[in-house]
């Protein structure tokens, strides 16, 4: 198999909803108005969270992040409501920590690239071109496969520019 380079770009924009917004509250308000859900303080709290980090969260980070304002059981519980609107997506980083991430209508399909040193999670889109080689690749595991792929993540592993630096 060849392997033609095709560069990819890093989307600092991927869930950026605090722009021309004058809080986080009224756009953590907002979203959930969008889904008709209930409004709850946990919810808000979340989802504000989400929104300022601009960022993947394991649920350590929000955790701590919350400053007290969440229990461990009420985040996860928080976390399944707000997967179920269709507001957050969960994934697992290699070390098996759960991990959420705001959806927006911005929001394309990405993957992501693991710092292996501090453990921050960085969001890409892969070029257009490549993406479209690895669903057509995908096609053909589900057909030699006798398999039905619903989806697909591409995981990239290094050291960040903030880990590189501190050398």
């Amino acid at each position: 198999m060849r392997l033609i380079p095709i560069p990819i770009f890093v989307n600092y924009t991927i869930g950026a909803y605090n722009k021309n917004m004058p809080s986080l509250r009224n756009q953590s308000r907002d979203l959930l108005s969008s889904k008709n859900a209930t409004m709850t303080n946990p919810r808000l709290v979340v989802l504000e969270l989400l929104i300022k980090e601009n960022r993947p969260l394991t649920i350590d980070q929000v955790l701590k992040l919350s400053k007290g304002k969440l229990a461990q059981s009420t985040l996860y519980r928080v976390i399944g409501d707000l997967r179920d609107f269709g507001l957050i997506t969960e994934f697992t980083t290699p070390e098996n920590t759960m991990v959420i991430e705001l959806n927006s209508d911005e929001s394309k399909h990405h993957h992501h690239i693991f710092c292996q040193k501090c453990g921050s999670i960085t969001d890409i889109e892969l070029n257009q071109e490549l993406e479209t080689a690895l669903e057509s690749e995908v096609a053909k595991i589900e057909k030699y496969q006798s398999i039905s792929i619903v989806s697909h993540s591409l995981e990239l592993f290094g050291t960040c520019n903030n880990c590189t630096q501190l050398g």
